[in-house]
């Protein structure tokens, strides 16, 4: 009997625990075709310093010179990076009050979950200056107990630029990836 309860407690302790799948939900959209000169420029930077966001604009560009772009200061691409960390269990709603939507629902803890998740955003926007119309956006989304959004970034900058490059569409892509680790 005491055996059998140590296993149940074991048990309900991993179970308890913060790992497991995680799921990064992706939306992307190709507006227009990328320009044949793949050059872009990052946004000014933040009145605020926040070293994640100095991250993970650090992360996009690299991200993106891998992709064949190229960092140039008159370029005629502007890359803009909003990142986010907030509590999962507040929703956030967007657009007037006839015509709300829902951005992001609010997520209920788990069974078991010993602990309150954050979601961790990635918006990435991609503008052709050139032609004044937005180029590519993308952004990821993560719930995390005890993971942090250092953690999170390189597969959230992942996710938010998986769609670049594609052929362009009316309509954003939506997906669901799904990885091991520290939820």
């Amino acid at each position: 009997m005491t055996r059998s309860l140590s296993w149940i407690l074991v048990g309900a302790t991993m179970v308890s625990a913060c790992a497991g799948p995680i799921e990064t939900r992706v939306e992307t959209h190709q507006a227009i075709a990328a320009p044949e000169q793949k050059q872009f420029t990052m946004s000014a930077n933040e009145p605020i310093e926040n070293r994640d966001l100095a991250l993970a604009r650090n992360m996009v560009a690299e991200s993106l010179s891998q992709r064949g772009y190229q960092s140039a200061e008159n370029a005629s691409i502007l890359v803009h990076v909003a990142l986010s960390n907030r509590p999962a269990d507040i929703s956030v709603n967007a657009g007037a009050k006839d015509a709300e939507q829902t951005i992001s629902a609010a997520k209920s803890r788990k069974r078991f979950q010993s602990c309150k998740d954050r979601e961790h955003r990635m918006t990435i926007s991609l503008f052709d200056q050139a032609r004044g119309s937005k180029l590519y956006s993308g952004n990821a989304a993560e719930y995390h107990c005890n993971g942090t959004i250092a953690q999170s970034l390189p597969f959230l900058v992942d996710s938010a630029l998986s769609g670049l490059d594609t052929e362009a569409s009316d309509t954003p892509s939506s997906t669901i990836k799904t990885r091991e680790g520290i939820e």
